[in-house]
């Protein structure tokens, strides 16, 4: 299988540092253009399946991405992004402000600590994983319209790195990253950088 993975244009929330992973933000003025660049680089391709996250930010794209490709996206709720909980919408400074025991066990324990009203790494890690894993061994090519945390799950998973090694890569909006998957093996192409 050959993944291009797809992260959303760049929202407010963005710019604004917050929080946010389940929480619906706009697209800025860059945002759009990225998307743009983004239909540029999928008109070119060949698209044997397309999957989405079904998060507002996503299906906006994933909905252009149709009318592009002439194929419609599988919206599917493992490759949406972590819920951050009681954090979603807050900068780091006003969640640990007002959150102060819940951020630093969080911050202390992110893989196991499940936030209030939300979850933890290891189960967004085995959702986003399970996933992968029904589709790695198919032929052709997926493209996957998700978000920044699913993406580095799917990287550290498809090149057998180590559950740390996820924060060796920077995913920034509206970045495409191309992972080859074959016989038990993956290879990083490419990231560009929109």
């Amino acid at each position: 299988m050959k993944f291009i993975f797809i992260r959303h244009g760049e929202t407010c929330a963005n710019i604004d540092k917050l929080i946010y992973g389940i929480t619906h933000s706009e697209f800025t003025d860059n945002g759009l253009k990225q998307i743009d660049k983004i239909l540029d680089y999928v008109r070119l391709q060949e698209v044997d399946y397309f999957y989405s996250s079904p998060l507002k930010r996503t299906q906006i794209i994933a909905e252009k991405i149709q009318e592009c490709i002439g194929k419609k996206a599988q919206f599917i709720d493992e490759i949406g992004e972590m819920n951050y909980g009681i954090f979603e919408g807050l900068t780091s400074d006003i969640a640990l402000q007002k959150y102060p025991d819940a951020y630093n066990q969080f911050m202390n324990d992110y893989k196991n600590y499940v936030i209030p009203e939300g979850e933890n790494v290891l189960d967004f890690d085995k959702r986003v994983i399970s996933f992968i894993d029904k589709i790695k061994d198919k032929e052709g090519t997926s493209v996957i319209v998700t978000h920044g945390g699913v993406i580095r799950t799917a990287i550290m998973h498809l090149l057998n790195l180590s559950s740390e090694d996820r924060w060796h890569f920077k995913i920034l909006p509206g970045m495409i990253i191309e992972i080859e998957y074959k016989y038990e093996y993956g290879v990083l192409l490419q990231m560009i950088n929109n």
